[in-house]
C-alpha cells in the first residue's frame, strides 16, 4: 500500500464518534440471542460445531485472507484463491473486505502519527472501548485517499462480498437449521459471531496498550505490544509487536517460541501450491 501524497495534510486526530447501525445491530443481536439461548441449547455437538467454524472463520478467513491477504498483500496465490478466503472471513461478520480494508488503513495511518484520535489507539477503559469499538466508527473530517498495488476493487466478486457480507449468513443458517435445528443455529451463528467480533476487539484492545515491546517504531503515537500467551487462539494476531515492525510480513511470529496459527494456513496452503510466495521478516529467517 502507498499513501497519496495529500493524506500528510488531513489531521488524524480530527474525528468524530458515530454509531454504526449495521455493525451494532448485528453484534447486540447475536450477542443477546447467544446469551438467552446459549445454555438451554448446549451440548458437545453444538460447541463443536460452533469452536470449528470460529477456527476457520479467523484463521483462514481473517487472518490469512484479510490480514496478510488484501490488507497487506503479504503472500501471492490465484484471485480464485483469495475470493475463496475472503468469502470465509465475511463470515465472522466484522463487515465487508473493502470497506475493512479502507479502516484498516486509516487505523494504521493515525496511529504512526505523532497524535491521533482516541478511538484509534483504545485509549478509553476497558467498558467504554467495548461500547464504542463493537458499535460505533469515526467519521473523519475528510476521507483519506490511499493507493493500491493492486485494485481489488475492481474484482467484481469482491465488490459483491463488499455489498452483500451481511446476508452470507443466510447460507450458514440455513444448512445448520437443517442438520441441528436453533441450537446448532444459536451456537453455530450467533455464538460464532460474538466471539469473532469480541476476539478481534479484545486483541485490538491490549495489543495497543501493553505486553512486550521488542521493536519500537519511531514518531508513533501508538505502538504494537506481542501479547505470547494468547497468540494460539488470536491464530498468531497478538504477536503485535512483530506486526508493526513488519506490516508485510505474513509471518507474525518472530522471537523463539511464538506461536502463529496464521502462518500455519498459510505453510499448508503452500503445500498445495495454492500459495506461491510469501513475504517473510528477514529477523525471522532461519
Amino acid at each position: 500500500m502507498i499513501y497519496s501524497p495529500e493524506i500528510k495534510t488531513l489531521d488524524p486526530c480530527d474525528g468524530k464518534i458515530v454509531w454504526a447501525s449495521t455493525k451494532s445491530i448485528l453484534f447486540i443481536i447475536c450477542l443477546t440471542v447467544f446469551l438467552i439461548f446459549g445454555y438451554p441449547t448446549y451440548s458437545p455437538t453444538n460447541t463443536f460445531i460452533s469452536f470449528s467454524l470460529t477456527a476457520i472463520t479467523l484463521s483462514f478467513g481473517h487472518s490469512v485472507g484479510l490480514h496478510r491477504g488484501i490488507l497487506h498483500d503479504s503472500f501471492s496465490s490465484s484471485i480464485h484463491l483469495k475470493r475463496v478466503l475472503l468469502y470465509i472471513a465475511a463470515l465472522t461478520g466484522l463487515g465487508g473486505p473493502l470497506s475493512l480494508r479502507y479502516f484498516h488503513d486509516l487505523r494504521d495511518w493515525a496511529q504512526r502519527s505523532k497524535a491521533c484520535h482516541p478511538y484509534f489507539c483504545h485509549y478509553d477503559n476497558l467498558f467504554k472501548d467495548f461500547i464504542i469499538q463493537n458499535n460505533c466508527t469515526i467519521r473523519m473530517k475528510d476521507r483519506q485517499t490511499f493507493l493500491y498495488s493492486n485494485d481489488y476493487e475492481k474484482d467484481k466478486f469482491i465488490r459483491f462480498l463488499e455489498k452483500t457480507w451481511l446476508i452470507q449468513q443466510i447460507p450458514i443458517i440455513a444448512i445448520l437449521g437443517f442438520m441441528g435445528g436453533l441450537g446448532a443455529i444459536v451456537w453455530g451463528v450467533c455464538g460464532r459471531i460474538s466471539i469473532c467480533i469480541i476476539g478481534n476487539w479484545l486483541v485490538s484492545h491490549y495489543a495497543h496498550k501493553s505486553g512486550e515491546l521488542v521493536r519500537v517504531i519511531p514518531n508513533a503515537c501508538t505502538q504494537g505490544y506481542n501479547i505470547p500467551f494468547i497468540s494460539l487462539l488470536t491464530m498468531g494476531e497478538s504477536l503485535h509487536n512483530n506486526h508493526h515492525a513488519f506490516p508485510e510480513s505474513s509471518k507474525f511470529s518472530l522471537q523463539k517460541g511464538e506461536l502463529d496459527p496464521g502462518w500455519w494456513c498459510i505453510q499448508l496452503l503452500s503445500l498445495f501450491g495454492w500459495i506461491k510466495t510469501a513475504n517473510v521478516a528477514e529477523s525471522s529467517r532461519p
